[in-house]
């Protein structure tokens, strides 16, 4: 269908009233998502003739997908509480001096590698919900926190999750052909590799000023070329496996540079937090070990399950899902029919691995006498106190993307974009996949939504397909970093509920910027044959 101008700034303007909310007026998260669903409603039926039956559909699907994403933030809460009550948080502080005196290193060893590790195998937010309460156990700012684990977690998430992004792009692109198939692999892991380096050294930066930065340069070098150049070989051999196998290894080397005489002296962190005295004197003779148990257990789970396919299977077979008809807008947008939505398999969903390591860590501390008389009560009035605002904003954060996707308005940004910018589009083209991931919190959702439209852009425009395709993904998982959703996740879990516009307001022009950086790259290749 022809696109006009009303239509395409019809559809950018929930977008628009989301961030000014956020980031002009300074709206919590729960407040803005619900004008700019009401935005993207009234959108919908009188730009785009969607009509009440579809919208209402389209909410819905929206309320059942939002289900997924609280069902990783109560659990994940409630280890934050355990932990918080059985007073782990100052065992886990005191533990990492043993590991070494260096906080910069510290920070750069729960903040990019363990939370890259757990996004490497969880995924779904679990690395922002995770770990930032641990940063901050550490001395690291509440919204310092928020931005590192962002930062962490966004290189995996193309081939994180055991790659299930990356099944995505696959199942919407043909990359039947081999050649075409390694030359978006490299693209990708290339561009990821980059953007993993950048990240390690922001962290270090957030974590230790320009000081830290600077000393911690050759360690974040050498972690990122590992977890950069091991990813882009084993992906050739093995998308599922590539981000795990590289996370794991970094995971480990870290540990050992933390051994090194280099390391051996005392550094601050460049802004701490105030230290809390209540958190410091636990009074119990918990371990470091004993601290770490539920997390422990939560890696233990999932490696378990995910990575055997007899178990993973078996509890997946088990699954929840709605049905919902097929409509139709007034300007030719339809929808398809499910029988099964968005099938949500429970027994193998990142909710249940970290509720369980709650529940394991729990029945520990008690057993051990770390959990006081009232612990539970308390532990589930807290997780449920920051569970409900946060769970308000996610559902109309994702029911506003499912009203754009499902009435075309997602499509018309995308398609206005593409057919205005012509031959120079692939310099947009990871702005495509930043906006799906915005929109949707998920790199895979962006990269079915978006990759085959990539694809048709290329053959349209008579170019190879593979680099579009590359910066899709890279795209989305950049808009990681920005996303409403993963982001209300972060400050859920830091206790800083309502100040997400900040967040993104330091995070935005980055993003882009890197976009706006591939882009080029990309359109620098075709220019010169690369």
């Amino acid at each position: 269908m022809s696109i006009n101008i009303m239509q395409w700034f019809a559809a950018l303007l929930p977008i628009l009233v989301l961030l000014v909310l956020l980031l002009r007026c300074r709206w919590g998260g729960d407040e803005a998502a619900s004008a700019g669903l009401l935005c993207s409603i009234l959108t919908a039926y009188l730009v785009f003739g969607g009509g009440a039956d579809m919208i209402a559909l389209a909410v819905a699907k929206g309320m059942w997908y939002s289900l997924s994403i609280i069902l990783v933030v109560f659990p994940a809460l409630i280890i934050y509480e355990v932990s918080r009550e059985s007073g782990a948080f100052a065992v886990i502080r005191a533990g990492m001096q043993q590991f070494t005196p260096d906080k910069v290193l510290q920070v750069l060893a729960v903040g990019w590698i363990f939370v890259g590790f757990l996004q490497g195998i969880t995924g779904f937010g679990v690395p922002v919900v995770v770990g930032a309460p641990l940063l901050i156990s550490m001395g690291v700012r509440p919204l310092t926190a928020v931005l590192i684990t962002l930062l962490g977690q966004a290189w995996g998430n193309t081939f994180g999750t055991l790659g299930i992004a990356w099944d995505g792009l696959v199942s919407q692109a043909d990359m039947s052909d081999p050649a075409v198939f390694k030359q978006a692999i490299l693209w990708s892991t290339g561009m990821l590799g980059v953007v993993n380096l950048i990240a390690g050294l922001l962290i270090a930066a957030l974590a230790g000023g320009y000081s830290g930065m600077k000393r911690n340069a050759v360690t974040v070098i050498l972690l990122a070329v590992l977890q950069g150049a091991g990813q882009m070989g084993l992906a050739l051999l093995n998308p599922m496996l590539c981000n795990f196998v590289v996370v794991s290894l970094s995971l480990g080397l870290i540990f050992a540079i933390g051994r090194l005489d280099y390391y051996r002296q005392p550094a601050e962190l460049h802004d701490p937090a105030e230290e809390k005295q209540e958190e410091l004197v636990t009074g119990n003779k918990m371990n470091i070990q004993q601290a770490f148990l539920p997390y422990f257990f939560l890696i233990v789970i999932a490696v378990v399950v995910l990575l055997n396919d007899s178990i993973k299977n078996y509890l997946g077979q088990w699954t929840l899902a709605l049905s919902f008809a097929g409509k139709t807008t007034s300007l030719g947008f339809e929808t398809h029919s499910y029988s099964a939505y968005a099938p949500l398999a429970p027994l193998i969903h990142s909710g249940a691995f970290l509720l369980l390591a709650a529940i394991i860590g729990y029945l520990c501390y008690l057993q051990w006498g770390y959990i006081q008389t009232g612990g539970m009560q308390r532990i589930i009035q807290n997780s449920l106190k920051k569970t409900i605002p946060s769970a308000i904003a996610v559902i109309g954060l994702i029911a506003m993307s499912k009203v754009m996707d499902e009435t075309g308005q997602t499509t018309v940004l995308a398609q206005g974009v593409a057919s205005v910018t012509g031959g120079i589009y692939p310099i947009l083209s990871p702005f495509i996949g930043l906006l799906g991931t915005f929109m949707t919190s998920s790199n895979l959702s962006s990269n079915i939504l978006f990759g085959g439209f990539q694809q048709q852009v290329a053959l349209m425009l008579q170019i190879d397909k593979a680099p579009l395709l590359a910066a899709q993904t890279v795209g989305g998982s950049i808009g990681s970093i920005i996303a409403p959703s993963k982001i209300l996740l972060g400050t859920t879990a830091a206790g800083i509920l309502g100040r997400e516009g900040e967040v993104i307001s330091k995070v935005l022009v980055g993003a882009l910027l890197l976009c706006a950086v591939f882009g080029l790259v990309v359109f620098a290749s075709y220019q010169f044959g690369w």
